[in-house]
């Protein structure tokens, strides 16, 4: 008679580890969210809670997570060979909220004047759409430190994104082919 509650005992313990042991065992209890592997860093899927998405794709760049005491970044890419943050290749990911809503080529004007206090001279800039969405890019190099950059702005409500890919000038060019990848995921939900 107790052979008969053992075995059932058993099988439902066993039923248990096998569960656990799956791929059940890596997934978040609700798929999606945080803890989810499906937004895990390690596949390059970045899901904004203000309704943005972008992905890293076959970039071969990898997803960290933001510095620390940065509340503006949300989330970074490294090019393959970068290991720590200045490193070249990197794409970060900055949202800004704004006090009103404003058009975005009036929140563009207002940095344009501020970047030659930062050492910046912009290279060019213009409008563009991309899947429905305006956008603005704008081409910086740092003339200090030989550092070049493509900043790529979306503005939706009171929500500016701004994506900001950076390199040594000898080496950007190469680095902006991944960016240019990575930003054309880019899509609000």
């Amino acid at each position: 008679m107790k052979q008969n509650v053992i075995k059932p005992f058993l099988s439902a313990a066993t039923l248990a580890v096998v569960f656990c042991a799956g791929p059940q065992a890596s997934s978040a209890p609700i798929p999606g969210t945080a803890t989810s592997t499906l937004i895990a860093p390690s596949s390059g899927l970045f899901r904004s809670p203000l309704g943005f998405h972008l992905s890293a794709g076959s970039s071969g760049w990898t997803q960290t997570e933001a510095p620390g005491g940065n509340k503006f970044i949300t989330t970074m890419y490294r090019s393959p060979g970068a290991k720590f943050i200045g490193e070249n290749g990197m794409l970060t990911v900055r949202v800004d909220k704004l006090a009103k809503v404003m058009p975005l080529d009036r929140y563009i004007q207002r940095w344009m004047k501020e970047y030659p206090k930062y050492g910046f001279d912009v290279l060019g800039s213009k409008p563009f759409a991309q899947k429905k969405e305006r956008g603005y890019v704008l081409d910086l190099i740092n003339r200090d430190n030989g550092k070049q950059l493509r900043q790529v702005v979306f503005l939706r409500n009171q929500n500016a994104v701004i994506l900001t890919c950076r390199d040594k000038s000898i080496s950007f060019k190469e680095s902006l082919k991944s960016c240019n990848e990575i930003i054309r995921t880019f899509e609000w939900n």
